[in-house]
């Protein structure tokens, strides 16, 4: 058993991890910013976020082919180091215009991370690469779990400015040893490659249009979440920053134990079920008592997250391993960039509620309208099927899916 390979894992888990907590770092700052900056509305600096979101999704494509071609080891340090550098950057400015372009910079950097990550890990474990998949999915709620909150606790205590400094200098570090540490499989086959097909195109741009209204909620629950607790539910930025990470904890449990669950044909059921469920606990959200809110809106993210562990381990065991960087490059370039223009929308939204955004009522239909996507994702299996069978050395029984010859990376 090569141990290099459950190491690189755990790296890659935590680069997920920090990925996604520059995401999602400035959300609960939104009012601390829009008062500083003395800007027009929240809008303006969900525009920061919606920046890097749609940045990072849209040029996914070029990374995907770049995981299929060079070292995914490289590619994922530089995309951590430069990512970090502008977050950190970010909190050595007060200037607005110069915001919105480290956000570009960052999301630039960040759009390495999972064509490489997800092929990569895929690589390592070939007899499973759905379990990996899920594993890799527990640095998603980490992430979001952990820059929210950080974000929220330093800023009470400091200014807004000083969560982005700190955590940029940790993934700075934290980039530069993956680069050293982590191992490249040994199957990757550097240079051009098979091309990825008209077919297989098609499907994932349909897919990637089903599956887009789920990501967009899931992004748009973040940013509507941190305005809904501050403005209707009273809350303090501290305090919104520490629920908005709460909701997303559960995640880090959701992605391994749904693929976990759903192995063989439960996989697609389980896809809408899931999405199902998470549209009806998200629409909920606006019913129920102030203090009692953190309960859908965890519901919610945790089925939410581990819906996109399940897509993804059913997609991209469909797939052969020379081509699903760039599968994973095409889904992002549509459904992502579609998600990551959700910041700048609830922000605009929640700006025209007007006095009614200090009522919770005012949020019934923001929250109603993201239910409905995640609704929409639940037919999302009639187009994976289009895939094929899932590919792989043998059919793995959910009993060995935990097993360490079946985990077993490559030599």
């Amino acid at each position: 058993m090569d141990r290099r390979s459950h190491f690189t894992l755990a790296l890659c888990v935590l680069l997920h991890a920090f990925t996604h907590a520059y995401g999602v770092i400035l959300v609960p700052l939104y009012l601390l910013m829009t008062a500083d900056l003395h800007l027009g509305g929240v809008k303006a600096v969900a525009l920061i976020v919606t920046a890097y979101g749609v940045v990072y999704n849209a040029c996914s494509f070029a990374a995907g082919t770049m995981a299929d071609r060079f070292d995914r080891r490289v590619l994922l340090g530089i995309g951590l180091i430069g990512n970090a550098a502008a977050i950190m950057c970010m909190g050595l400015t007060r200037d607005y215009p110069l915001l919105l372009l480290l956000g570009v910079l960052a999301g630039l950097f960040g759009t390495l991370f999972h064509p490489s990550a997800n092929a990569l890990v895929c690589a390592h474990y070939p007899k499973n690469p759905g379990m990996a998949i899920g594993l890799l999915g527990m640095g998603s709620g980490l992430g979001f779990f952990a820059g929210p909150q950080f974000a929220g606790w330093r800023a009470q205590h400091s200014n807004w400015q000083r969560p982005c400094i700190e955590l940029g200098l940790a993934g700075l570090v934290l980039g530069t040893l993956f680069i050293f540490i982590a191992k490249e499989a040994g199957e990757h086959r550097r240079g051009s490659g098979p091309k990825l097909g008209s077919r297989l195109s098609r499907l994932v741009v349909m897919l990637s249009a089903i599956l887009g209204w789920r990501d967009f909620a899931g992004v748009a629950t973040m940013s509507l979440a941190s305005i809904y607790l501050q403005r209707a539910c009273g809350r303090t930025v501290q305090e919104a920053g520490l629920i908005l990470g709460l909701m997303m904890l559960l995640g880090m449990i959701a992605n391994p134990l749904g693929v976990f669950l759903t192995h063989g044909r439960r996989r697609l059921p389980a896809l809408s079920a899931v999405c199902v469920a998470g549209g009806i606990s998200l629409a909920s959200t606006p019913f129920f008592p102030a203090a009692w809110v953190l309960v859908p809106l965890c519901a919610a993210q945790t089925l939410q997250l581990g819906s996109y562990a399940i897509s993804d381990a059913a997609t991209l065991e469909r797939v052969t391993p020379a081509v699903r960087g760039r599968v994973v490059g095409v889904f992002l370039t549509f459904a992502g960039t579609l998600a990551a223009l959700s910041p700048w929308c609830m922000g605009f939204w929640t700006d025209r509620l007007g006095p009614v955004a200090s009522r919770q009522s005012g949020y019934v239909w923001p929250f109603a309208t993201l239910g409905l996507m995640m609704l929409v994702a639940a037919f999302a299996p009639l187009v994976i099927r289009k895939f094929g069978e899932p590919s792989g050395v043998r059919p793995i029984t959910v009993a060995e899916e935990i097993m360490p010859e079946t985990m077993e990376g490559l030599v």
